[in-house]
């Protein structure tokens, strides 16, 4: 196991710490000290010290560098540095201030931690978000390398749901080594995962039609996540990117008779015409430019 030492400031709000904790949870850390110090305005500062087994250790990196801490490796032979402590901007510190914090980078956009976010590229998507119920998910592309976890969420979902789902058709989960179901490298395909922990929750994806003006939608999500907001989180954030990608419309195909779809389009604010073919309904949404993301 090795011992690293973390700081981070983080905006003074309910859950920034436990997302951060969720993180290093789920690359094998075990937080064993934390400390909390109040911080320059609306922030805090946090200094955590963390195990982490040693294949690990990148993984850990790569939490630190999304949440923008700052990060070093603690030699157990070494006393633990003791740093002067500063004077925050408001006048805050001296002796019984907070420790110096190392040199921090500016958190990534969208993160908890702060950063105004500008235009993302399509496939680089990363953020935590709180649902209206206090719970958080990180929503994030999908790609190859969650093939497995997306086989287990297709397992934990009812036979009702994967039945009306156009997301879990068989081409999506082949058996083959054949990745290219899952994502699409020219950005005609985008598919994203709502994730709780470290489990996918909901899915969501768009293809594109020849024409490339319009995308066919699809979303599920497990049952037991099911009327929590994540489905319309999901569907927004798509409408957003395919919006920015010059798509003006997006079409859903749902069951006729069940209101699952149009009340998930409706929660992520897209207004749309639906019509009955047989016994299934189709639902268009018109994109407008600069379509922005209500999460």
């Amino acid at each position: 196991m090795a011992r690293h030492e973390l700081w981070v400031e983080l905006a003074d709000r309910p859950g920034n710490l436990a997302a951060l904790a969720g993180d290093l949870a789920a690359c094998g850390a075990n937080i064993v000290h934390l400390d909390v110090h109040p911080g320059p305005g609306d922030t805090v500062i946090d200094r955590l010290v963390v195990h982490v087994p040693d294949r690990r250790s990148d993984e850990l990196a790569g939490v630190a560098e999304r949440c923008g801490a700052t990060l070093r490796r603690l030699d157990e032979a070494e006393p633990p540095i003791r740093p002067t402590p500063p004077t925050w901007p408001d006048g805050r510190g001296g002796p019984g201030g907070p420790a110096a914090m190392p040199a921090r980078r500016a958190a990534p956009p969208g993160h908890p931690c702060g950063g105004t976010p500008p235009r993302r590229p399509p496939m680089t998507l990363e953020r935590l978000v709180a649902l209206t119920d206090g719970g958080l998910v990180r929503l994030r592309h999908l790609s190859s390398g969650d093939r497995s976890s997306l086989v287990a969420h297709h397992q934990r979902c009812s036979e009702p749901t994967r039945r009306h789902s156009r997301f879990l058709a068989p081409e999506v989960l082949p058996a083959t080594g054949d990745d290219r179901s899952l994502v699409g490298g020219d950005g005609r395909r985008v598919a994203l995962a709502a994730l709780v922990g470290a489990e996918i929750a909901g899915v969501a994806r768009y293809d594109v039609d020849d024409g490339g003006a319009l995308a066919h939608l699809a979303v599920v999500v497990e049952d037991r996540h099911q009327r929590r907001g994540i489905g319309a989180l999901l569907v927004g954030e798509l409408a957003v990117l395919a919006a920015n990608a010059d798509v003006r419309h997006l079409r859903a195909v749902g069951p006729a008779g069940g209101e699952g779809l149009t009340r998930t389009l409706r929660r992520a604010g897209l207004t749309f015409t639906v019509r009955r073919e047989g016994t299934t309904v189709v639902l268009d949404c018109g994109l407008p430019h600069g379509l922005t993301a209500s999460a």
